[in-house]
């Protein structure tokens, strides 16, 4: 079967995207024959170049932009070439994806999001009144408002303490200084309100799943992080078996009856070795590949699910334990044709492919 799929998040950076992740667990899969279409925001977005990945590239504005710019973008591309499947792989995109998904389901085109109110109730600002309903632990969180609600709500959580964004980015804070610090450089990019959050000491664990939209889960993989950027980011972990993690994660799809990818974030305290959520991302993580890894490819149980290539399952297919992913960077050559192509036209087709 012939499914032409459009992706984003082909950023790749030190803190990447989970764009070319998600390619090469399509490529790795038998049941379809795939043509990727890959969507970027910047020309220098270096899965864009990688050969085996993206068979077109096309420029899309970033969603600051706003919907009708990002709506006439995007039916654009529809009209210039083939797409069957829209997958975004980032947060800040699923509203504008979702304000054209009826749209894009007349063209014959389909999705597989979580609704708004979904996206909604698991933000970071509501995620305290999710966790009471699922029966979750959820670290003290405080939302400021401004640089004296910050200081203020620190002063009461105590520290070290976590500062965030509400879309992204998250500080952990030592002292007054480094929280003044962190709170100016985040709130600079996504602006207020911050999150002030309480330290939780222990192991870090994160979850990869797809589910159903009727609080069913197709898979999922769960990982404990044995490497770290500066940023907090996985850069190294492996598989477990965890019938408390995977509880934790299967609570939460039923309560949500979340549709889609997801990524949830839990850490297992030190002292009393209960866990506590941390986030829930509406996406699949930048590590989706170890899911191939671990003989449970998520997108490809995605795909499936959505043309119907798939049972319908009690039970969900784990990830197997035991199974290792280190991250590494390398220097990629670029040809100038390439990427004068996207400068200069917003597009590149490898027609050899």
């Amino acid at each position: 079967m012939n499914v032409n799929i459009a992706i984003s998040g082909l950023n790749a950076s030190d803190s990447p995207g989970p764009g070319l992740g998600i390619i090469k667990c399509l490529r790795n899969q038998s049941l379809f024959n795939i043509r990727i279409i890959g969507l970027a925001y910047d020309a220098k977005e270096a899965a864009i170049y990688v050969q085996e990945a993206c068979d077109e590239v096309y420029l899309i504005p970033y969603p600051s932009a706003g919907i009708d710019v990002f709506k006439k973008r995007i039916l654009d591309i529809v009209n210039r070439t083939e797409i069957d499947f829209f997958l975004p792989a980032l947060d800040s995109e699923l509203t504008n994806f979702l304000s054209i998904e009826e749209e894009l389901s007349e063209n014959g085109i389909k999705t597989c999001l979580p609704t708004k109110e979904m996206i909604e109730v698991r933000s970071k600002l509501k995620l305290q009144d999710l966790c009471k309903k699922a029966k979750l632990k959820y670290p003290k969180t405080i939302e400021a408002g401004s640089y004296d609600q910050a200081f203020s709500a620190a002063m009461k959580i105590g520290y070290p303490c976590f500062v965030k964004g509400i879309f992204y980015e998250a500080v952990l804070a030592h002292n007054e200084s480094q929280l003044e610090k962190a709170a100016h450089s985040i709130s600079s990019r996504w602006g207020f309100p911050l999150l002030i959050q309480q330290y939780v000491g222990g192991e870090e664990f994160d979850i990869a799943l797809a589910a159903d939209g009727k609080g069913g889960i197709l898979g999922m993989t769960a990982m404990k992080k044995m490497q770290l950027t500066d940023k907090g980011k996985a850069w190294g972990g492996m598989t477990i078996n965890s019938e408390d993690l995977f509880s934790c994660a299967k609570r939460l799809v039923k309560q949500l009856k979340w549709r889609g990818p997801m990524e949830i974030e839990i850490m297992r305290n030190d002292k009393t070795g209960e866990y506590h959520l941390i986030e829930i991302n509406p996406r699949f993580p930048a590590w989706i590949f170890l899911s191939h890894g671990a003989h449970c490819n998520l997108p490809e149980l995605l795909l499936k699910f959505v043309y119907r290539k798939i049972p319908a399952k009690e039970t969900p297919i784990i990830g197997k334990p035991g199974i290792m992913f280190l991250r590494y960077s390398q220097d990629m050559i670029v040809s100038m044709p390439e990427y004068e192509s996207i400068i200069m036209s917003g597009e590149l087709i490898r027609r050899n492919k």
